[in-house]
């Protein structure tokens, strides 16, 4: 039973933060260290898919299991230099250790009880750490908030998992997966369970919690990017059957989805510091992931919340040197060049989406929604490489630039084929109006962005000038959780 092994090392590194040690912080790390490489171990080595303690088991698991081990010793052997000399340096490792416990239960879980439990445990200790500075009025303000709304969001979530109980009579979500859920209640628990989601990922419109969250200490910024708010994903992904017996709960994700990833990125180029700028990014991230959810791509909505979880934590443990690199610009096509490097870009990303459908062709058909993640493939691709391309265009360049854009649908084909196999099956629905237009508002949006240049100026400066400040308005966390004035913050 190696899961029961990786809770025992994590809960006496647990007890052992609690004793007089006084190298208990490093001893805590190296047996998240230990964890991590028992919970690899086992995804990497054949294991039975078996339930036990209400946990599963399987080779699917011990991918969150590694995943969120990795995470955490990253961010507790950061945190031990990071924290060197806090006064609340022990009292922090004990919320990181209790918390990786907590979330691991909450990915292992198959007993819909302990699931609501876990999740509910782990935004508790969540907004604990991001008020943690107690004479820091601000810091209690964000820490309050973000427990108001992801209480809510647990909250949601153990009225779904009540109503579920009472109405089946089964814990097991195998168990609910095998049978349909009576009518009356489809609705209601599918729309609990979409709102929690919504909750725990920060999807418009409650994602206050997450723009407020950022005057948190460094590591806990890292572990709440890199891992609770991609709580979500998760819980559509375990409840998948139930949601698809309501046929609108697609539709509704994928506008929820939609909206918040424009709305994200948007917010994202007009912000001033760096952690706002990264907590915007990550919004906008959330919502893509929750649109491919809602596509029925759970295979590359879970590979994207692994990706986004390692690229978000390394950006917030280096927030420090990255604060050069966030210049909020864009790519602009402009000059002589700009025809040439487009039409490389958009042949290279042909040339990506191949390779990404050799990958992954058992996800879906090309008339269902997986033509839609093939698209966004192949632009990211081309975009990368008109990135590459357009400081100077040249023949090494464009073939530097080739073999990054293809290396790189390659590692993410891999990473999405990966993920697929070791999950429940779950074919893409077919394709409908709504996604189409979904699709035709993200093209159109590309090539705006990338051929401003060229576009015809709007009527009056003001207009600009007015929207600029509605958008930075509207992305401005509540004035309770910021320090205008020096004399607010007591160390």
């Amino acid at each position: 039973m190696l899961v029961f092994l990786v809770f025992i090392l994590l809960g006496l590194a647990l007890l052992g933060l609690f004793t007089n040690l006084r190298r208990a912080e490093e001893a805590a790390t190296i047996m998240a260290g230990a964890a991590f490489l028992l919970s690899l171990s086992a995804f990497v080595l054949p294991v039975e898919q078996a339930l036990a303690a209400g946990l599963n088991q399987g080779r699917e698991a011990f991918l969150f299991v590694s995943v969120i081990c990795f995470i955490s010793l990253a961010i507790q052997a950061y945190s031990l230099r990071h924290l060197d000399g806090h006064r609340w340096k022990r009292r922090t490792f004990r919320y990181f250790v209790a918390l990786t416990i907590s979330l691991l239960a909450f990915a292992l879980a198959d007993n819909i009880l302990l699931l609501a439990v876990a999740l509910g445990m782990s935004n508790f200790l969540l907004s604990r750490l991001v008020g943690h500075q107690q004479n820091w009025a601000a810091a209690r303000a964000s820490g309050r908030m973000a427990w108001r709304q992801l209480g809510l969001g647990s909250a949601l979530l153990a009225l779904a998992v009540g109503i579920l109980y009472f109405s089946q009579e089964r814990l097991s979500l195998r168990g609910l997966a095998e049978s349909p859920i009576e009518n009356p209640w489809l609705p209601i628990v599918a729309s609990l369970l979409i709102l929690s989601a919504m909750a725990q990922s920060a999807i418009w419109p409650l994602h206050r919690w997450l723009i407020a969250s950022a005057n948190a200490p460094t590591p806990v910024s890292a572990f709440m990017h890199a891992g609770l708010v991609n709580g979500g994903a998760l819980i559509l992904y375990k409840f998948a059957p139930i949601l698809r017996q309501a046929e609108w709960s697609g539709t509704a994700l994928v506008i929820a989805g939609a909206t918040t990833a424009i709305l994200g990125t948007t917010w994202m180029l007009v912000q001033t510091d760096v952690k706002r700028t990264l907590t915007c990014s990550t919004m906008g991230q959330m919502g893509f992931m929750i649109l491919q959810c809602g596509l029925g791509l759970f295979p590359a909505a879970i590979a994207h919340m692994i990706w986004h979880g390692f690229f978000k934590a390394s950006l917030f443990l280096s927030a420090g040197s990255t604060v050069k690199a966030a210049k909020n610009q864009s790519l602009r096509l402009e000059g002589s060049n700009t025809l040439p490097i487009f039409g490389f870009g958009i042949l290279v990303g042909l040339g990506g989406a191949l390779i990404f459908r050799q990958f992954t062709p058992d996800i879906g058909s090309l008339d269902s929604t997986y033509l839609l993640l093939l698209i966004f493939c192949g632009i990211t691709c081309a975009h990368a490489v008109m990135a590459i391309l357009q400081p100077r265009l040249s023949l090494g360049r464009a073939a530097l630039a080739a073999a990054l854009g293809l290396f790189g649908a390659s590692v993410y084909g891999a990473s999405v084929w990966l993920v697929e196999s070791q999950l429940a099956p779950l074919s893409a629905p077919p394709l409908n109006t709504l996604h189409l237009a979904i699709l035709a508002i993200f093209i159109i949006g590309w090539l705006a962005m990338i051929f401003r240049a060229y576009l015809p100026g709007l009527p009056g400066e003001r207009l600009m000038a007015s929207l600029y400040v509605r958008v930075l308005r509207d992305s401005q966390p509540e004035p309770t959780t910021l320090s205008l004035q020096r004399g607010q913050y007591h160390f």
